[in-house]
């Protein structure tokens, strides 16, 4: 059993020393509209699977349409035991639009689905004390779909919501990639490569609180479906399964007109 968990542990450690990151997905925004006039914005930490700092802001410009944009900022520094410093920078934004309904008996349901795009750019980059620095850098775009349903109350909300994320990543090099045998995968990043992937995102949004102001904790998970090997090779820490798993946490502001 002792021989098992070291060839585990090793295993493990061999998948983070090695890994590279070019993509993280944003949180999932779910606006929870329910009518014209209404908006909310809110602000979450990616725990796990997401990028780290996420902003999200909605309106509602009918009973029925409602307007949504999002941003993420993800950075990381790792250092390993011979001083060499990797530095991960990640930038994105995206808008969408979408159709909501209020439903039930108490007008407490609600149906929601919304569609859109956004842009990011990344870099991966390793510091060292001698003159050779390798960077990773892409350009990506995405586009979604996302219906969800939801439970609405005074002091809690809770949505699921499922989201098909298309990606498509272009612009690819890797200056210098080959000289830290560490840091490279299989993947070979060829002078402007390109590549594309599909994710399904399924998320739990719960938020509680007051009228105005709530707490947000959101789980979810990430799935590729379509052409899975392209997300390994632009997420490789993704192979251990736990960054697969969303988890994040913040706090939401509505305000706006009340039905």
């Amino acid at each position: 059993m002792k021989i098992v968990m070291h060839l585990l542990s090793f295993a493990g450690g061999l998948i983070l020393s090695s890994c590279v990151t070019l993509y993280k997905p944003n949180t999932i925004h779910s606006p929870l509209l329910k009518h014209k006039g209404e908006a909310n914005t809110s602000a979450l930490l990616g725990l796990s699977g997401s990028g780290l700092a996420n902003l999200q802001a909605a309106y509602a410009i009918s009973n029925h349409t409602g307007l949504m944009i999002d941003g993420m900022y993800h950075n990381k520094r790792s250092k390993s035991n011979d001083s060499i410093t990797e530095k991960l920078n990640i930038l994105f934004v995206e808008a969408g639009a979408g159709y909501f309904t209020t439903f039930g008996s108490k007008e407490n349901r609600l149906f929601q689905c919304y569609a859109g795009g956004g842009y990011g750019n990344t870099t991966d980059i390793i510091h060292d004390s001698n003159p050779t620095n390798p960077e990773a850098n892409a350009k990506y775009f995405n586009l979604f779909i996302q219906p969800g349903i939801a439970y609405l109350n005074k002091g809690i909300e809770v949505a699921l919501d499922l989201r098909g994320n298309y990606v498509r990543m272009f612009d690819i090099n890797a200056s210098l990639y080959d000289k830290f045998e560490w840091w490279n995968t299989n993947f070979k990043y060829y002078s402007h490569a390109s590549l594309d992937f599909m994710n399904l995102e399924p998320n739990i949004t719960l938020k509680t609180g007051n009228e105005k102001i709530k707490g947000i904790l959101q789980l979810g998970l990430i799935i590729p479906t379509i052409n899975s090997k392209s997300y390994f090779d632009v997420n490789t820490s993704s192979m251990l399964i736990g960054p697969l798993i969303k988890f994040s946490l913040g706090l939401s502001y509505s305000f706006g007109t009340k039905n």
